[in-house]
């Protein structure tokens, strides 16, 4: 038994054992069973709890049986229950729809009313039930499994969502009622119940501020994050502010949800003082969310790894809300910042604006920078006005006094310094001096600074590399003390940087070419010729190269390959020169390669091709130990392959080429089969790409000479077709099969068997099904037998398009039509295989949009049609659809007779969306309703297959006919029941 094989057992023995548990556990899964087969439809758990009602009526009969006495008005509601119970499971949709409408319909149901609708156990009768119910009593009168959520859906939440409209307490204060319920149904139960309270507005604060509270899951706090932002800002209040905070310290949503809690940020900002209006009088906001914000940051840098995300940011200006980091801690800190300096330009104090850091921030050095970078921004505000500019100052000296704290120097930090530098009041200038000394602290003794340059090399003390990132710009009095440690640094790492460097740096290995720089050569080729540009590369250094195991020669060739990609026909012109000036086969296999990918894509002027195929030849590798000799040779078998396709040819060293490429091929050719793609990998491979060279000469040999293909070719196909396999050889064989037979059929019948045997899939007639040129006179050679059973494997489809190419030919190369596809489905997988070939026939017959191909395509699917093929060999067919060259008439007819063999077609929605076009047509109405019984269950297909066939319905015209009562019926059974009954 296999792994699958006792999965499947053990589920199936702990299904039973949940069934035995559960007392009437076999009769619920006896009415599941029912239930699927009517409605396919898995039975929920509302439908579950009505089916369970079954074991009672089985339990109290057997009682009955059994000897114990029962009342006649017992027996009477015995008897009522049990029929109301199969009315339920055994009489269909259709015929219950008008009760069903009536029921949803009630404006004061009754408490038997509310039984009836408990008692549902098609699924698709509580759907709609819920989609249509009007009444809010029913919110009180129905059994709790009736409304609750489920993990993977919801039926009744259409209706509290109609609910909310008027009575959006009474839907919240439901869900907390029953949040435990709900909690044990699954997170997706709760999710979706997140999902209809936030749409209750202001009302859903009390019970998201719980859910955050108490259930902070990511899905949970995603919901209710954009609760928050949906909330107009009018209506914001403290309240709302505390769930907003509630989710930015929930940590699982802010590690995962970065732009989201970027957003949050941006909300709470802008409502602190909307519309560039500062709050006054009574209107509190603003100074709560200064706080919130001012709180949510103090947690997180509680944090050691978020303290560290904060110091490794080198500049705080840089970052935007807009755009907002990974690191939330950072993002909070942007924040607070765009909160100050928003208020500053309202004129708020800065000691105001600045409460909250005071207040809620230990008096470190995150608080002294997140100070200072505020001081720096509002400058040029608050220097305009003398009391604001009063404030300032003070705010600038208590935050010089904590300048000395952390781990690095920062960018934005030595920017307000340098700021106060120049703009310091002559009076205030001993005093911030002071300041700062008090910040930066006592300077190491001579003793300290000895042990630990004896120690050297060894980590710099945190405080010494603060004070010379900064030294640049503390003043001279400040800095004297500390010059004794900062000569020692400078002579040990050199002078410091004008203004502090990131702590860490991202790069791209990519873009800079090893730090090579793209345009510096692009001008050097601009200002003296591409062959000194090269020469100049070839001897390039790169940086860091020595770790490099090619010495940087992949950045020098990536680099090249940019420039040749800029200009190809400058870089094209002296080929002969820019092979010598590259010297190397790395830089010259980068040159040869960017040119043929140029004129592969059309870049490159056609008659530049003999020119570079004779250049190239020219450097061709003499030994195989050269480095990247491999690389050289493919790039240069490519170019004489695209040349010869082109019926050009390299003159008087084509022997030499044709030689050459023979010696490739024996050197790579060895016995294999366990080629994952064979045909793939021998391309990518020089004595691949030589073989398909080769062929590609002697094809274009036989089209000048008329005479066949000519030795040199022939001699190593046959030497490849007589060795033992090579999968790799034989897949370029086989790819260019086509082209040998259709210019030398006499050789290819004289080594019919290897070439054109299918049984093997290395065979090189297998690998021509899949990716040759077509041709249907090969085709018709095959074996009919192998061919058939080549067209059931796995992954056929490349094969199965020859054939329906061949189908569609006039000539009919592979006889009548029916026949064929009657003799491939008679096999193994043969339906599905016929199933494949008519979609992708449809396919090709949409895109074709010609009315010669869609007349063939109708006679191949009419042949189908009428060779009685089972019914999973038209599942295909509903892809016709889009054909729209098919006209109508002849569409609706063959799709007609379609679904009356196979009623479950391709691409359903599609096939009711092309019916609807021709409401007034009976054989549309039956398609429509084909679709609808036997397309998607679920899902969005069926969703559009529900709306095209309301649609059809709709416009077809009135009358009581059968084609438009089976769609009537068929909407119905599909819940869309308020559609049937529209007139």
């Amino acid at each position: 038994m296999g792994d699958g094989e006792m999965d499947v057992l053990v589920g199936a023995v702990e299904e039973l054992r949940a069934e035995q548990a559960e007392r009437g556990g076999f009769r619920t899964r006896q009415i599941g069973h029912l239930v699927a087969e009517q409605t396919r439809q898995e039975m929920g758990l509302a439908e579950t709890e009505a089916a369970r009602s079954w074991s009672a009526f089985y339990s109290t009969a057997s009682g009955v049986l059994h000897g114990s006495s029962s009342g006649a008005d017992e027996a009477r509601r015995q008897f009522d229950d049990v029929t109301a119970a199969m009315e339920q499971l055994f009489l269909g949709l259709p015929e219950r729809a008008d009760r069903l409408r009536e029921l949803a319909r009630l404006e004061v149901p009754v408490e038997q009313d509310a039984v009836e609708v408990a008692r549902m156990t098609d699924p698709r009768a509580g759907v709609y039930f819920f989609r249509a119910a009007e009444s809010t009593r029913w919110l009180e009168l129905l059994p709790l499994y009736r409304l609750l959520p489920e993990e993977g859906r919801w039926p009744a939440a259409p209706y509290l969502r109609r609910l909310l409209a008027d009575e959006p307490e009474r839907v919240c204060a439901w869900v907390k009622e029953h949040l435990e319920p709900i909690r044990a149904q699954g997170p997706g139960a709760l999710s979706q119940s997140v999902a209809v309270v936030s749409e209750a507005g202001m009302a859903a604060c009390p019970l998201l501020t719980r859910l955050v509270r108490e259930q902070p899951e990511r899905f949970v706090v995603l919901r209710a994050a954009y609760w928050t932002v949906d909330i107009p800002v009018a209506e914001r209040t403290g309240a709302w502010v505390a769930v907003l905070e509630g989710i930015l310290r929930a940590r699982e949503f802010t590690t995962h949800e970065s732009w989201e809690s970027g957003l949050l940020l941006r909300t709470l900002v802008d409502t602190a003082h909307p519309g560039g209006r500062l709050r006054t009088g009574g209107d509190r906001l603003g100074v709560i969310i200064r706080f919130a914000l001012a709180g949510v940051l103090a947690d997180y840098l509680g944090d050691e790894d978020a303290r560290f995300q904060a110091e490794i940011v080198n500049d705080l200006g840089e970052v935007t809300l807009a755009d907002p980091p990974h690191a939330i801690v950072v993002t909070l800190m942007r924040a607070v910042l765009d909160l100050a300096l928003a208020e500053a330009r309202l004129g708020v104090p800065v000691a105001q604006r600045l409460r909250g850091v005071h207040g809620k921030l230990a008096q470190d050095a995150y608080r002294g920078r997140l100070v200072a970078v505020h001081l720096a921004e509002s400058w040029p505000l608050d220097s305009e006005r003398p009391e604001a500019a009063a404030g300032w100052w003070q705010a600038a000296l208590g935050a010089a006094r904590e300048v000395g704290g952390g781990t690095w120097p920062s960018a934005d930090l030595a920017d307000f310094l340098a700021l106060l530098d120049v703009h310091c009041p002559q009076e205030l200038r001993t005093e911030l001096e002071e300041a700062l000394t008090e910040g930066l602290g006592a300077p190491p003794t001579a003793e300290e600074m000895g042990a630990w340059a004896d120690a050297f090399p060894g980590p710099v003390p945190a405080r010494w590399r603060i004070v010379r990132g900064l030294s640049p710009v503390l003043p001279e009095a400040v800095r004297a003390p500390w010059q004794p440690v900062l000569d020692l640094l400078e002579e040990k790492y050199g002078p410091p940087a004008e203004r502090p460097e990131p702590v860490v740096k991202i790069t791209s290995w990519v873009e800079s070419f090893g730090g090579l720089s793209l345009e510096a050569f692009a001008a050097r080729a601009q200002a003296d010729g591409v062959v000194a540009a090269v020469a100049e590369l070839a001897a390039a250094p790169v940086p860091g190269d020595d770790d490099d195991e090619d010495g940087g020669e992949g950045a020098r060739a990536g680099l090249l390959g940019e420039l040749v990609a800029q200009d190809p026909d400058a870089w094209a012109a002296e080929p002969t020169a820019i092979a010598a000036a590259a010297a190397r086969p790395a830089l010259q296999a980068a040159y040869f390669n960017a040119l043929h990918h140029a004129a592969t894509s059309g870049h490159l002027s056609p008659d530049r091709l003999g020119p570079l195929a004779e250049a190239a030849f020219a450097v061709r590798p003499g030994e195989d130990g050269v480095p990247q000799a491999a690389r050289l040779q493919l790039v240069i078998s490519n170019l004489l392959h695209r040349l010869w396709n082109t019926g050009a040819s390299v003159e008087t060293v084509e022997a030499d080429a044709v030689a050459w490429l023979r010696t490739l091929i024996n050197g790579w050719s060895t016995p294999r089969l366990d080629t994952s793609f064979p045909l793939g990998t021998a391309t990518a491979a020089s004595g691949g790409s030589a073989l398909l060279s080769l062929t590609a000469w002697g094809i274009q040999y036989a089209v000048r000479t008329d005479e066949g293909l000519p030795e040199p070719l022939t001699a190593v196909l046959e030497e490849l077709l007589g060795a033992e396999p090579d999968d790799q050889a034989l897949a370029v064989i086989g790819f260019g099969l086509g082209q040998l037979h259709h210019y030398d059929p006499g050789w290819v019948t004289d080594h019919a068997d290897t070439l054109l045997a299918l049984d093997e899939a290395w065979r090189p007639a297998r690998i021509w099904l899949t990716h040759g040129r077509p041709d249907p006179v090969l085709l018709a050679r095959l074996d009919r037998a192998g061919l058939w059973q080549a067209l059931c494997a796995p992954h056929a489809e490349g094969a199965l398009d020859r054939v329906f190419l061949a189908l569609l030919d006039e000539a009919e190369p592979l006889g009548d039509a029916g026949e064929f596809l009657t003799q491939l489905a008679g096999r193994t997988g043969g339906s599905e295989a016929v199933s494949v070939m008519l979609s992708r026939l449809a396919t090709y017959t949409a895109r074709a949009e010609s009315s010669t191909v869609a007349g063939r395509a109708a006679a191949i699917w009419r042949a189908a049609l009428d060779a009685g093929l089972p019914a999973a060999a038209l599942h295909g067919a509903g892809h016709f659809a889009f054909a729209d060259s098919l006209d109508e008439d002849t569409w609706l007819g063959l799709t007609a007779a379609t679904i009356t063999q196979q009623p479950d077609q391709e691409d359903a929605d599609h096939v009711a969306e092309r019916a609807a076009r021709t409401p007034t047509s009976g054989a549309a109405q039956l398609i429509a309703a084909a679709t609808l019984d036997h397309g998607p269950a679920d899902s969005h297909r069926r969703t559009a297959t529900i709306r095209h066939a309301a649609a059809l319905y709709a416009n077809a015209p009135a009358g009581n006919t059968p084609e438009r009562e089976a769609l009537r019926i068929a909407l119905i059974n599909a819940g869309a029941i308020d559609d049937a009954y529209r007139n």
